[in-house]
């Protein structure tokens, strides 16, 4: 079967105030696939605010690549346990013939991505966390949706693996064979979330889509990938 080296490549590249009021994230809109017009005409001034340090090299680096910057704005109300995303190490950016098909690697464009998080409590109420070392992982099965990519590189990264732990405020870039993954909410409180991927395919809809809500998730007792 197929291996694949997944090697670490984050640095920040700016910052913001990694600390806002309830109000202030209350007021922030959601959106996905959203172009950088799409986010400053729908968006509010947190996630305009994260775009703007980031700068135009990014837009212009993604157009040179022939990609889209594709980006998600995702505000959360959280409890201890929750999870604001599908947990499970994965990377951003891969190919995909559609939306909803496994990624294929082996077609990917390695592009810069972009995250950052701003939360209403100090110290952070769920961040990210890259693994922060190389990685050789040989796949047991053909990807598929019984046997996803991610879900089989999930359980081959060690639970004792060094990691890196995402810090609000912070603006991290990194790319296309970075793995990473959510973790667990630790407090009460929100959390917005914003991430900027190179991508291969156009936005949706005109310029983006706005979210209506946004989903939370927990894990079962014997679940898992």
């Amino acid at each position: 079967m197929k291996t694949y080296l997944f090697k670490p490549e984050v640095s920040i590249v700016g910052a913001v105030s990694p600390v806002a009021s309830i109000p202030e994230l209350e007021r922030e809109q959601g959106v996905y696939s959203a172009t950088p017009d799409f986010v400053r005409k729908h968006c509010g001034p947190i996630a305009n605010q994260i775009m703007e340090r980031v700068g135009d090299w990014y837009f212009k680096e993604a157009t040179a690549l022939g990609l889209y910057p594709n980006i998600d704005v995702r505000v959360h109300r959280l409890y201890p346990g929750d999870y604001p995303a599908y947990p499970g190490w994965h990377c951003d950016g891969e190919f995909r013939e559609t939306y909803f098909s496994q990624p294929d690697l082996d077609r990917i464009k390695v592009g810069k991505h972009i995250i950052a998080t701003v939360s209403s409590v100090e110290g952070g109420v769920s961040n990210c966390q890259f693994l922060n070392e190389p990685l050789d992982v040989t796949l047991d099965h053909e990807p598929s949706s019984e046997h996803t990519l991610w879900g089989q590189v999930h359980k081959k990264v060690p639970d004792n693996a060094y990691t890196l732990n995402t810090q609000d405020g912070f603006i991290y870039q990194f790319d296309s064979r970075s793995l990473h993954r959510v973790m667990p909410a630790k407090v009460r409180g929100w959390r917005l979330f914003f991430r900027m991927s190179m991508w291969h395919k156009p936005n949706l809809g005109d310029g983006g889509m706005v979210t209506k809500q946004e989903q939370v998730y927990k894990l079962v007792e014997g679940g898992g990938w």
